[in-house]
């Protein structure tokens, strides 16, 4: 079984940046990879298809992406899980055009949920099943998860003495990276992404999920949706490499 944290970049940007990918194994282990965004038909846009193509998936693995899952509520113009942990990417209740702060970044992540869920196999909080044990597809926000866990501050997430100290919050919790590395800031969201999918089997009690349970509406869209994040403020998570 593979853990795995995508960390979104915005579709629609000039030049899109690659999306950082962390694969933590069973024993707490980290891997970092790329994955790109497709070329958009220009007739359809980013279809499920060219999504599907670009972001495979196995059986098995476990997903968690920092990127929204699901559209707001009709009426609303934030999802209550985005208000909860502060976000700065506000989902709305309609698919945003691309051209505004944090529009594309939205848009894609409501896309790329969709299609991911509608290839089958990878379950959904609250939908598809109510256990986090169960499910293998969720929502997650690093920079709520970052003040959770943090005793002292962090510092800037780009500077090296940020970047140093997230990597040894996620140490102090259970995971390894590769010797010699410090990882960029993108990267060390992406391993505490896929650190939240590795809490959901090893120790589900350590996590939480914020917000009003997803749903899907007459047309079909996924709303509103719950965001993963640590059930505890200190929280260290000991020994779980070893079992």
């Amino acid at each position: 079984m593979r853990f795995l944290g995508w960390d979104l970049t915005d579709p629609y940007a000039r030049i899109p940046r690659p999306v950082d990918v962390a694969e933590v194994d069973a024993r707490g282990q980290v891997r970092f990879s790329e994955l790109r965004w497709p070329i958009p038909s220009k007739a359809l846009g980013f279809t499920p298809e060219l999504l599907r193509a670009s972001f495979p998936l196995n059986p098995e693995d476990v997903l968690v992406i920092d990127g929204p899952q699901a559209l707001a509520r009709p009426g609303a113009s934030v999802r209550e899980a985005e208000r909860c942990l502060r976000a700065p990417g506000r989902t709305p209740d309609v698919l945003p055009e691309p051209g505004r702060p944090f529009a594309g970044f939205v848009r894609g992540g409501v896309l790329l949920f969709a299609a991911l869920h509608a290839r089958g196999g990878h379950p959904l909080l609250d939908v598809d099943t109510d256990s986090l044990e169960e499910a293998r597809l969720f929502e997650a926000f690093p920079g709520a998860t970052w003040r959770a866990l943090s005793v002292e501050k962090l510092g800037k997430k780009t500077s090296h003495a940020g970047r140093t100290r997230r990597q040894a919050v996620l140490e102090a919790r259970g995971l390894r990276f590769p010797p010699g590395l410090l990882p960029t800031h993108d990267q060390l969201d992406a391993a505490l992404c896929a650190w939240l999918g590795w809490l959901t089997r090893k120790a589900p009690a350590h996590v939480t999920a914020v917000g009003a349970p997803l749903t899907v509406d007459d047309q079909g869209w996924l709303r509103e949706g719950r965001i993963l994040s640590s059930a505890h403020k200190f929280s260290t998570v000991k020994g779980l490499a070893a079992q």
